[in-house]
């Protein structure tokens, strides 16, 4: 008989083993599967490309009637085994196994929504549990349909690149989910303006790359905020190919300013602080950008408490 679901270190065991090794255990333990129906994964990587899922180290490959599994660790693959499936319905399948209702997952590098998930709806009955999510724009379209199956309460942080500078693309940038996650990270290259979306975003981090960003854009974000609702905490951080934030910060030229100490980024400029209301304040300052081991000079922006002198390391 199965093992009854109250009990307690079965369940912590399961919840807490790694995905793949949980399948495995699964064929060697056919006993188990009644209460593995019940519990969802916990899952820190996941890669959705057209054909194939990545599963922390393990990839699967599917094709016409056939699928092969490549291990990152080993570096090997295994010979095409007989799915009696098309891809499409293979990747539907893997779904209901792996990312069942309710599974947790660190990180999610999104490069395509399956097909079963844009032409029906399973909102009801899939709620996925994603901390951060890695994308390009150019899903714009089917992304829609993908955040029907997000636990929005549990989605922290979005990266979000732009490849193609369409219109269609930066619509991206209207949507809630995009305009309200607490972390976003956008990577844009355009040759036109886009401040407006900008200003309508809410993120409690803002990071932009965009090597067109402009002084008179800066101003107009400085006044945006200046007469926002952002609370203490918001934080937008701007850098570049080009180190050109010095360049912009040092060209603002704005009125009614305060100096601020600054002691976080290792940065030898004051920072300017501008009154919001009885407060808050807005700082800017000259700051850094961490991209792996590599440190990008920044022009930062912050919402701070109303009277701070001194912005320390958080």
């Amino acid at each position: 008989m199965p093992l009854p679901l109250s009990y307690p270190g079965l369940k912590c065991v399961l919840e807490n083993l790694e995905a793949v090794k949980r399948q495995e255990l699964l064929y060697h333990l056919p006993s188990l599967r009644t209460i593995n129906s019940l519990l969802p994964y916990t899952i820190e990587f996941v890669r959705i490309m057209p054909n194939s899922i990545k599963i922390n180290k393990k990839l699967w490959v599917f094709g016409p009637m056939t699928a092969s599994i490549f291990d990152s660790d080993s570096g090997k693959r295994t010979p095409k085994f007989h799915v009696n499936k098309f891809p499409d319905e293979a990747i539907e399948k893997f779904f209901n196994v792996y990312l069942k209702n309710g599974s947790n997952i660190q990180d999610l590098e999104l490069y395509n929504v399956p097909k079963f998930l844009y032409e029906t709806d399973r909102s009801d009955g899939l709620k996925l549990n994603i901390s951060r999510i890695w994308m390009k724009a150019s899903l714009h379209t089917k992304f829609d349909y993908f955040t029907r199956y997000i636990n929005l309460d549990k989605l922290e942080y979005i990266y979000l690149s732009f490849t193609q500078s369409s219109e269609g693309e930066f619509r991206m940038l209207t949507k809630p989910v995009i305009i309200n996650c607490k972390g976003l990270d956008l990577v844009i290259s355009a040759s036109r303006s886009l401040i407006n979306y900008y200003t309508g975003l809410k993120n409690q981090t803002l990071v932009l790359y965009d090597d067109n960003f402009q002084v008179n854009e800066l101003r107009m974000l400085i006044e945006n905020w200046k007469t926002s609702d952002r609370p203490m905490g918001t934080i937008f951080c701007l850098y570049s190919d080009e180190n050109r934030t010095n360049e912009l910060f040092n060209s603002l030229k704005l009125q009614r300013t305060f100096p601020v100490e600054i002691q976080r980024d290792s940065t030898d400029f004051p920072g300017i602080g501008i009154k919001i209301d009885d407060n808050r304040d807005l700082v800017l300052y000259h700051g850094k950008h961490q991209i792996g081991g590599w440190y990008h000079p920044a022009l930062k922006m912050e919402v701070i408490a109303s009277g701070s002198q001194k912005i320390g390391v958080p």
